[in-house]
């Protein structure tokens, strides 16, 4: 049996690439998925507007406030999950964030302004708008905007808003093999987007080169059919898998691929829960007969 090893290749901001061997391809594609459709976070569900009289209508202020990304590490452990919460409707305390908003301008004042989601007031403080800047709307001078959210857990198969990556991404490892010797000056100016593989070629010399991050490898498989012909191949190897995320920034990255582990866990303890009651069932059902 291959030995299991996950390597975190780069972990910065938002985003993180990990290096994993030894790894069913299925097991591993299943948690890219449900990175994007399971993980949940919290999103604005409910707007309750009382009074708007800005330029813009009600509909595209409550769809714009449903698409500001919420911090929600937090969130995971202190509120109900979105099943639990699927007949309750707000101000439920266990399942939804209060987001409160009260602003205007008198006819005297001399401009306008844009409101921004760092001016909602939340009833928690650990939920807050990741990108404070955003703009939802403005306000001119006589208008007023006065309108109440709620954000509870949900996840990105019931709507894209809950899922917590902008990117999941899995791919077979890119490994070139190359001999320099039969490198010409065409085949170095095929291959100069390609840095790693240019370098080696004018270092001299053979061998392999892997390649990581989101490289886009058509153009190098056009240089090894054309003028690199002999000098590089490039193959795709299974055993080398790479899972790329970027995280919209409501969970931080490696939360991310944590709570889809979770999730495919608790999955697969389901199922094996049915296929045993199954077994039960079909026992009692021969011995009846």
């Amino acid at each position: 049996m291959a030995e299991k090893i996950v390597e975190v290749r780069e972990l910065r901001g938002n985003r993180i690439e990990l290096i994993i061997k030894g790894f069913n391809v299925a097991y591993v594609n299943a948690i890219r998925r449900l990175i994007l459709s399971d993980v949940p976070t919290m999103a604005v569900d409910f707007a309750h507007f009382y009074e708007n009289s800005t330029d813009v209508y009600d509909e595209m202020i409550a769809h714009r406030l449903g698409l500001l990304v919420l911090k929600s590490d937090e969130a995971l452990s202190k509120y109900a999950s979105p099943e639990a919460c699927a007949d309750s409707q707000p101000p439920n305390p266990k399942c939804f964030v209060e987001m409160f908003l009260d602003i205007g301008l008198e006819e005297s004042a001399p401009t306008g302004f844009y409101v921004k989601a760092s001016e909602f007031r939340i009833s928690d403080p650990s939920i807050s708008p990741v990108y404070p800047e955003t703009p939802i709307t403005y306000i001119a001078p006589g208008q007023r905007l006065h309108v109440v959210a709620y954000a509870r857990l949900g996840r990105g198969r019931e709507h894209s808003k809950w899922s917590p990556a902008s990117i999941s991404v899995l791919r077979y490892t890119p490994i070139v093999s190359y001999d320099a010797s039969k490198a010409t000056k065409g085949c170095l100016e095929c291959v100069k987007a390609y840095g790693e593989v240019l370098e080696a070629l004018r270092k001299g010399g053979s061998g392999f080169i892997e390649l990581y991050g989101l490289v886009n490898t058509g153009g190098l498989r056009y240089c090894a059919e054309t003028s690199c012909k002999n000098a590089i191949n490039i193959r795709y190897d299974p055993s080398i898998l790479q899972l790329i995320v970027e995280g919209t920034g409501a969970l931080r990255p490696e939360r991310i691929v944590y709570e889809a582990t979770k999730v495919l866990e608790d999955k697969v303890k389901t199922l094996k829960g049915m296929i045993s009651w199954l077994g039960v069932k079909r026992v009692e059902k021969n011995r009846a007969h």
